[in-house]
């Protein structure tokens, strides 16, 4: 290995770990931290778990053959507390990998994931696992604020925060998930009973290296999943685009492969037909041509950026729809339409069918 050792570590086939410190301790969450060459931001959002309200806890972080002083600093922060355990894997690999990696090493009756450059409010693990435990859910997800790194700001929430909680089915989920939002009900960070996990055989798609998220959840509803959502925010996200800074929040930032998330699904699509009501299969399909859309739109944009004309004309002749985009984008602009509202409808919709089982429940 080129970076320090600290730990004497074990060697598995793909990767190292360090020693497992709390083999006989009650573990109520597992929280699985996914990187790659992101010490920037790593220790942030490690402190954010380390100093949960919960205790009974342990961290996963998954090194994906950082480039960087990462690994280095994994093991000294394991060195501190014992409750953070660091993988690091031989080769670069993809989140997928290093996420079903921390899966099969989990020990907690909840998992949840924390990307390295995002970070927790400290009662967030205790609020969650309440409200699951309440409503006996498989799945709990909050609200999120918004981070521009650039500009140092927190600058708004995924969507309006309230003091309510609300079941969000395998329709809200499909319907608040639309391609075309900058955040979407895809992109949740939700925790999972890990019995439903092994129970439903519940994993990383390998072969989605963009989306997997949104992949992740579908297989969890059409894995029967029940989720209950707050939309009280206990989750910072870092926006890969500011939306004050108008910036890349690092440099290794680039946009979105929208064309392999087209293929995965598709693929999805197919593997899930049987499965899938009419309404679901037209939620995802639309999904899948929003993708396209986006791939084709993005491609005329640098066309024109390098003043190829001509290579925009034939990107739009193949994929007109790619205006559908154009316009939805100025309509957001000019008349403010927040990005928001599909999962404001659902939301809503969903707040109204679940308050009589909030009053049984209260009574």
């Amino acid at each position: 290995m080129s970076s320090m050792t600290i730990h004497k570590l074990e060697e598995q086939p793909e990767f190292w770990l360090t020693p497992y410190a709390m083999p006989n301790v009650p573990i109520q969450v597992t929280i699985v931290v996914p990187t790659f060459s992101a010490e920037a931001t790593l220790e942030r959002a490690l402190r954010s778990v380390l100093g949960q309200t919960m205790r009974e806890i342990e961290i996963i972080v998954v090194d994906d053959a950082s480039t960087d002083g990462s690994w280095t600093l994994i093991q000294t922060l394991a060195l501190e507390d014992p409750r953070l355990r660091g993988v690091r894997n031989k080769e670069n690999c993809g989140k997928p990998v290093g996420m079903n990696r921390a899966i099969a090493l989990a020990r907690g009756r909840w998992l949840a994931i924390l990307d390295a450059d995002d970070w927790y409010h400290p009662e967030r693990l205790s609020a969650l696992i309440a409200i699951g435990e309440r409503w006996q859910a498989d799945m709990v997800a909050d609200n999120q604020y918004f981070f521009d790194a650039v500009a140092n700001r927190i600058v708004g929430t995924a969507w309006k925060p309230t003091k309510a909680e609300w079941v969000l089915t395998f329709d809200g989920f499909l319907e608040g998930s639309t391609a075309y939002a900058t955040f979407n009900l895809g992109m949740l960070k939700p925790i999972i009973r890990t019995d439903f996990i092994h129970s439903a055989s519940l994993g990383y798609d390998e072969q989605a290296r963009h989306g997997q998220d949104f992949f992740h959840l579908l297989q969890f509803y059409l894995a029967g999943g029940k989720a209950v959502i707050t939309d009280k925010p206990y989750y910072h996200y870092t926006q890969p685009f500011g939306a004050i800074s108008r910036t890349w929040s690092h440099t290794a930032r680039k946009r979105y492969d929208f064309q392999t998330a087209y293929l995965n699904n598709q693929r999805h699509i197919a593997e899930a037909q049987n499965k899938l009501t009419l309404s679901q299969a037209t939620r995802l399909t639309e999904r899948n041509n929003q993708l396209k859309s986006l791939e084709y739109y993005y491609q005329a944009k640098h066309c024109i950026a390098n003043r190829d004309i001509f290579g925009a004309l034939r990107r739009f002749a193949r994929e007109p729809t790619m205006l559908t985009y154009a316009a939805w984008r100025l309509r957001r602009i000019f008349f403010k339409r927040s990005d928001a509202r599909s999962i404001e409808r659902v939301a809503a919709r969903s707040r109204q069918a679940t308050r009589p089982a909030i009053t049984s429940m209260v009574v």
